[in-house]
């Protein structure tokens, strides 16, 4: 296993896991894509200050064309494949850089705005390595990433936190902060879970709309992409638990990951275009 597909495999369980229904050479270059978006991530998320001059230097080292940067050499050789990927590469940097130094998000718009930059993008990166070339299929592919993006949003309510931050819209919380739910503010928690709640059901049209494209893919892709979406999706699904936040990170275990992709994959045969596999 090359370097990409075991940090995959580590940090990314779930698109590690659809990533087994994907061909040899796809699964590897959207290996290359993963390990990149998620090092620009943590270095948002873990860096002091917000990782600012890191991310300028990939920035300068993408459109330098500069393969001395680590993070950088392997996308390099993705941008000289699939050309049409380096400006969403770029906005994806420059998006992480502006939620390392912290975000407010008033509205849905602007909830929108920002899954865009931080994760539509990744879905047209990805978009082209899976074989989607029709201008017309872009749009799901950048859903899919945002939907995902909810998902996460959805997850990590309680970590984001406990580090000062937040990601659902202030319009949605009915004045609350979510930082008192250390607290155990019970108003608190009533108001978070109802955004949640509400920001899943965002999640759940952006999926449909994502997996319409499914059309537009390679067909020895198509399985792989909705077992990662439909893996994901279900980690929204344990975000809330008998109406409250999990207080364990939502994961979806190994065994239902095999179901949902033995249905996938059973179905999806004989389910003709623009046509989901199953639905909830």
């Amino acid at each position: 296993m090359n370097k990409n597909l075991f940090h995959m495999a580590r940090a990314g369980k779930t698109f590690f896991f659809a990533s087994l229904w994907l061909p040899q050479e796809v699964r590897e270059d959207a290996a290359i894509a993963y390990s990149f978006c998620r090092a620009v991530d943590d270095i948002a998320d873990e860096t002091v200050g917000g990782g600012g001059p890191a991310l300028a230097d990939i920035l300068s080292a993408i459109e330098q064309r500069n393969p001395t940067s680590p993070q950088v050499a392997g996308v390099l050789a993705l941008i000289q494949r699939y050309p049409s990927v380096e400006a969403s590469l770029l906005e994806l940097v420059r998006a992480c850089a502006r939620d390392g130094a912290g975000v407010t998000i008033a509205n849905e718009e602007e909830l929108l705005k920002y899954c865009q930059g931080v994760a539509g993008t990744v879905g047209l990166v990805m978009y082209p390595i899976l074989g989607g070339t029709d201008e017309a299929g872009r749009a799901s592919a950048e859903a899919l990433g945002m939907a995902m993006q909810c998902t996460n949003i959805a997850r990590d309510v309680l970590a984001d936190s406990q580090r000062g931050r937040c990601y659902l819209p202030t319009a949605w919380l009915g004045g609350v902060d979510p930082a008192d739910l250390a607290r155990g503010d019970e108003r608190c928690e009533r108001e978070v879970v109802a955004a949640v709640a509400r920001l899943l059901e965002l999640a759940a049209s952006q999926y449909r709309f994502g997996l319409e494209g499914l059309e537009f893919l390679r067909a020895d892709c198509r399985r792989g992409i909705e077992i990662a979406a439909r893996c994901y999706e279900g980690i929204g699904a344990r975000a809330i638990e008998q109406g409250r936040l999990s207080r364990v990170r939502a994961v979806v275990p190994l065994v239902r990951k095999m179901q949902i992709a033995a249905r996938v994959y059973l179905t999806s045969q004989a389910s003709p275009r623009r046509v989901f596999a199953f639905s909830k």
